[in-house]
Order: C-alpha cells, then structure tokens, then sequence
C-alpha cells in the first residue's frame, strides 16, 4: 500500500469513527414529544343581550371559553332593553251588536293595527257596554274593558278611538295623535318576557326610568288575543261569527290597572320589576297572544297614560 493509499484508508477509519460516536450521541438525547392537551370543563352561559351584564335564564349554550355575547350568571328575567321613544296605546271602543263597528270601524280598526305593527302601538279592541252583549268581557281574565272604557271614553259613541288616554271619533285623527307621541321620549320605557308552561302563563315585565320625575306610578301587564271568534254586527258579522282583531283579554294582575311599581316618584337608572302568572282560560289560543306593558300616573285615583310597550 503506498502513502497515497494508506493516508485514504485512514481518513476513511477516521469517517466511520466520527459517524459511530455522532450515532451514539443521539442515541443519548432526551426524546422531546407534544405535551398532551387537558380536557377543557365545559361550562353553562347564559346569553346577554342587553349588555348589563346579567344573562337569560331560558337562552343557555355549553362551552370552555365565554362565547360572546354571554354571562356565566342567569340573574336577568327580561333580556331586553327598554326603549325611551314613546310608543302609543290606542283602542277601538267598539261593541259586538254596533252596526258600524262591524261597517267602516272595521276597517279603520284593521289599518290601524297593520300602520303600528313592530311594537309601534299597543292596540286593542274595547268591548266594553253599550251595543255589546257581553260576549268577550265574560271572557276576560281579570275586569279591564270596563274600567278603560269608563276612564277614556264615558257615554262615547261607537266605534270610537282612543289614543294615549283622548277619545277621537275618527281613526284619521287617531293615527295623527300616535305619529305625533312617536316622536316624543318618555320618562320611562317598558319591556317584557313571555313564556307558557302548561296552562300557565308568566310574563316578567320591567320598567326603566330614564329621568327624574315625582307621582306615584303603576306598571299593567295586558293580554290581548288576535283572531277570536265571536258575533259582530254590521255587513262584516253577516254571516255569523267573525274572527275579531286584537281583543283584550285583560290585566293579568288583580286590578285592571296594574300594580304600583313607585310611590316616591322615579329615580333615572332606576329599574321596576314584576312577574305575573295566570292560569289561561279555557278557548283562548295562545298562537295569536300578543301582550303589552302600559305605564300609569295616578294622580289620587285617575290613571293616565305614560308610556306603552308592545310584543306584537
């Protein structure tokens, strides 16, 4: 082997040697692996919408982290914001044996419903005495056509319309007063949460003052029932029963007004809470419910007209 050779073959031994430690060297490493992720604990949240901070005890999802929009507490009956624009109240003083409440009030009625639609109006029909038989308010949850008819429209003709607490005899008139009270802010807004379980029927009302003001004020909770059939004179009611639009069912507390929410005037920030549950009368559809929220003044022993809320 000559010197060329020799010194090849050494480099060679020196190659495979350097190879073997590097081999046992690695051998010799830590072996780094993925540490294992932990199972994440699925909690309940409860959904938020009105962003103060408390959730809807009935709208709830399971997840590790807080989706957006949601609480961990479920501390909050009516998950919604009372609104401060005025929202008008406006019913039809109308009667089942009224030959015209069947004729043009029919109508007038109907275009009504469909302008406020959205919760623009809480609107009604006020079967109360005079041209009546008596039809719906036997059927009323608690006595209220009655006492409506007696505060806003006492010795009225029929059909005749009321708005926020004026008597109107025509539905022009009535339309013009409603648009106007849209335009204005209250002292004070409503909102409210419905649900039925059973035959039960509970509603979670809450008011929210938005400016100072003194009196004493009361929060009535109103059930009214699209589409009920019942006799109607006039050229509608020719046939025989007619599905009425929008009859009241009545107050939902003991009394037709509600239930005194503050006797010491209202605070801005301020919120009043109430819950009602009744048992639903036999007849009554609950796919054509609609319920309402009016805010009262009482001045002594008259109530008037603050502030409506609609759910229809």
């Amino acid at each position: 082997m000559n010197k060329f050779d020799l010194m090849k073959h050494k480099n060679s031994i020196l190659l495979l040697c350097l190879i073997a430690v590097g081999s046992l060297i690695s051998g010799c490493k830590k072996t780094e692996t993925t540490p294992l992720e932990e199972p994440c604990t699925e909690k309940t949240w409860y959904q938020d919408v009105d962003g103060d901070g408390l959730g809807n005890p009935d709208v709830s999802k399971k997840e590790c982290g807080q989706p957006n929009g949601y609480v961990e507490n479920s501390d909050d009956k009516v998950d919604l914001k009372a609104s401060r624009a005025g929202v008008s109240m406006i019913f039809k003083v109308t009667g089942e044996t009224c030959y015209y409440c069947g004729d043009w009030g029919w109508e007038a009625f109907a275009s009504l419903i469909d302008r406020y639609k959205g919760g623009k109006a809480l609107t009604w029909g006020n079967y109360g005495t005079g041209f009546s038989n008596s039809f719906f308010r036997k059927q009323e949850i608690t006595e209220t056509m009655q006492s409506l008819q007696t505060r806003f429209a006492p010795n009225s003709s029929k059909p005749n319309f009321v708005t926020n607490g004026k008597n109107y005899s025509t539905s022009s008139a009535d339309a013009q007063a409603a648009d106007a009270f849209t335009l204005t802010t209250a002292p004070i807004g409503a909102v409210l949460s419905a649900k039925i379980e059973g035959n039960q029927l509970i509603v979670n009302a809450e008011a929210e003052a938005f400016s100072d003001a003194t009196g004493v004020y009361v929060m009535g909770v109103y059930l009214i029932e699209d589409k009920v059939s019942g006799p109607q004179s006039g050229p509608i009611g020719e046939n025989g029963n007619v599905e009425h639009h929008n009859v009241m069912r009545g107050s939902l507390s003991a009394d037709a007004w509600g239930e005194v929410i503050t006797e010491n005037g209202l605070t801005a920030g301020q919120k009043y809470e109430k819950t009602y549950s009744v048992t639903i009368p036999a007849g009554y559809n609950s796919a054509n419910f609609s319920y309402g929220v009016i805010i009262w003044k009482k001045i002594i022993t008259v109530h008037n007209f603050v502030n409506a809320y609609s759910s229809k």
